[in-house]
Order: structure tokens, then sequence, then C-alpha cells
């Protein structure tokens, strides 16, 4: 009977560990966004935020916002891109220290000038690699995606790359 006892005690702390998300929660990123705009081959700086909950230890589910002032425009016009984009996250998270991550965005950019104003439905498919720097913080290396946007009846293929700081909880 005490074997039995002791068993059941050492089988409910077990679960308990088999249980543990290794995985946190939420996560928060902010930090640099660069868009490469085609055509024209414009470039675009600014701020990219993104919040991600995480189902499990590999599957996420992602709000991304990007806001950035494109550079390089002929003399007399500005223009600015606001990107908010929803979708799925995939995270390996094995890997030691490192975490890559691949996902899949959709939404819509909005292109405002100093003229008229566009909006256009947004795809984004990429990923990047997020540096555990220890429990609450981890430094996303970088985050490469293919972003397809359709302004003016013509689709365009653009690249945006981030990098930054990424708090979970």
């Amino acid at each position: 009977m005490r074997n039995l006892l002791i068993l059941g005690v050492l089988i409910l702390f077990g679960a308990g560990t088999v249980c543990a998300q290794t995985a946190p929660k939420a996560e928060f990123f902010a930090g640099y966004e660069y868009e490469h705009l085609n055509p024209g081959g414009f470039g675009c700086h600014g701020l990219g935020v993104n919040l991600a909950y995480n189902f499990n230890d590999w599957l996420g589910g992602v709000g991304d916002f990007g806001y950035c002032k494109e550079t390089g425009l002929p003399s007399g016009v500005t223009a600015h891109d606001f990107n908010y984009m929803f979708g799925p996250r995939v995270t390996y998270r094995n890997y030691g220290k490192l975490n890559p991550f691949g996902q899949v965005l959709f939404g819509g950019q909005h292109l405002g000038t100093n003229g008229p104003s566009f909006n256009s439905f947004a795809l984004t498919l990429g990923g990047g690699v997020d540096y555990k720097y220890n429990d609450r913080f981890h430094i996303r290396l970088i985050q490469v995606e293919y972003l397809r946007t359709h302004f003016g009846g013509t689709g365009q293929n653009n690249a945006r790359i981030e990098a930054g700081l990424v708090y979970t909880f």
C-alpha cells in the first residue's frame, strides 16, 4: 500500500511537468522595419510591432502592424505606408537559444501621399530567427518576408525586413 501511495504521488508530480508549456503564452515585438517597394525600388524605413499568442509550443496566432516613410521619391513627394496583417506562425523551439519561425499573414496596406491615398490587400510569407537572451527578452535577429500588394490595378512584389526586441509573458 505504501508503494502504491508513493507511485501515485510521483505520477501527480510528473504529470505537472509533462503538461507544462515551454513556450511563452504571448510575445510582443517592437523594432525596425524596412520595406523594399517595387516598382521603382523605393525604400521605406519605420517601425514594426506585433503581438503573438502561442496556442502550444509550436503554433501561434500573430497580429502585425507596421508604419514606414518612403525615401528616394521625386522632389516634393512624400509618402508613408501602414500595414495591418494577421495569421498563423509556426516556431521550432528545440534549437537551443535560437528559435526559427515561419508565418503567413493576410491583411491590408495603406499608402498615403501628400496627394491621394490608396488601400490594398496585403500578404506576407516568410520567417525569421529569435535569440533567447533570457526568459523575458528575446532578440529578433532577422525577419525576412515576401510582401505582396496590389495598388493601381498592378500587383507589386516587395520585400520586408525587421529586427528588434521581443518581450515574452
